[in-house]
């Protein structure tokens, strides 16, 4: 059977994201087709306080809804497995025992680039074509067509079905890991922007000052916000000095209007271990990203193992 004669999909999971990838699997793939169904598994269906309301978000839906595993998620073709990081290898291993070789298998979880290449495996032993994605944005924004990663043997095969359906896929690599390591790996920056942003906006809240301080950004747009990622990690081999001293500034600024430095101190702790390393360029040349990453790498950050 080919992938355009596939007439069941299914969703495990439906929570936030699984209750936006389930209503737009109804919308975009069942439509106004008897033919089709759409398919979901929730664990929790039967838990005294989540049931009803996960019952009723079905129902809301349209979906067939199922408290556990069992032999109608086998008659799926094409599947997305929407639990949570702690769950993911559950489901993995639960729906393993129903599907058919050759399903599609999108692991949508949060998860390590290695957990989910683990859990992959048995899967791809068994015929399953398990594809990694990470989703690189919010489903209440983006709904089903949240920006996804693939990467996995079967990547481009899961993008060649989701495609036609609106669906927002690109294809990363074919090894199954790839997609997770980059959304879990971005997530450093990410949140920890997110953590810096409420120190530095909370500081200049208490100093009237929230609207200036944000306008001193504007370099930033000028860089673009991955360029600038990758002008710090390379100028921090030269500045890591001046730049610590500045932030030992800031954390005196912080204690005066009563902000507990948290990030602010945990940066000075990240510039001293370049400062400590000594691995300022005597002649104050500029390292490629690639030069400036392997020497942060084996001479500053070093390994815990």
């Amino acid at each position: 059977m080919s992938d355009a004669d596939i007439n069941v999909v299914a969703t495990l999971g439906l929570g936030e994201a699984g209750t936006a990838l389930t209503k737009g699997l109804v919308k975009v793939f069942k439509g106004d087709n008897a033919d089709r169904r759409v398919l979901s598994v929730d664990i929790a269906l039967h838990d005294n306080v989540r049931g009803a309301a996960i019952n009723q978000r079905a129902h809301d839906i349209g979906v067939e809804i199922s408290g556990e595993y069992g032999p109608s998620i086998g008659e799926a073709g094409f599947i997305m497995s929407v639990v949570t990081g702690v769950e993911a290898k559950h489901a993995a291993k639960a729906a393993t025992e129903w599907l058919k070789p050759g399903t599609l298998f999108l692991d949508v979880n949060t998860l390590t680039g290695p957990q989910t290449a683990a859990i992959g495996q048995p899967m791809l032993d068994a015929g399953i074509d398990y594809v990694d994605v990470a989703a690189m944005g919010g489903f209440s924004s983006y709904g089903h067509q949240v920006p996804f990663l693939l990467s996995g043997p079967a990547a481009e095969r899961a993008a060649a079905f989701m495609k036609p359906l609106g669906f927002n896929v690109t294809v990363l690599s074919d090894k199954v890991g790839d997609a997770s390591g980059v959304k879990i790996i971005r997530s450093v920056t990410i949140k920890g922007v997110e953590a810096l942003s409420v120190e530095c906006l909370v500081a200049a809240h208490r100093q009237g000052l929230v609207k200036e301080v944000l306008e001193c950004f504007s370099d930033v747009d000028e860089r673009t916000f991955a360029g600038f990622v990758e002008s710090m990690a390379i100028s921090q081999l030269v500045h890591a000095k001046r730049r610590m001293e500045e932030m030992e500034k800031a954390v005196e600024n912080l204690d005066e209007i009563g902000i507990k430095p948290v990030m602010t101190e945990r940066t000075i702790e990240s510039h001293r271990r370049t400062v400590d390393a000594d691995v300022l360029p005597p002649d104050g040349t500029r390292h490629t990203l690639e030069e400036a990453l392997e020497i942060l790498s084996e001479k500053v950050v070093g390994y815990t193992n």
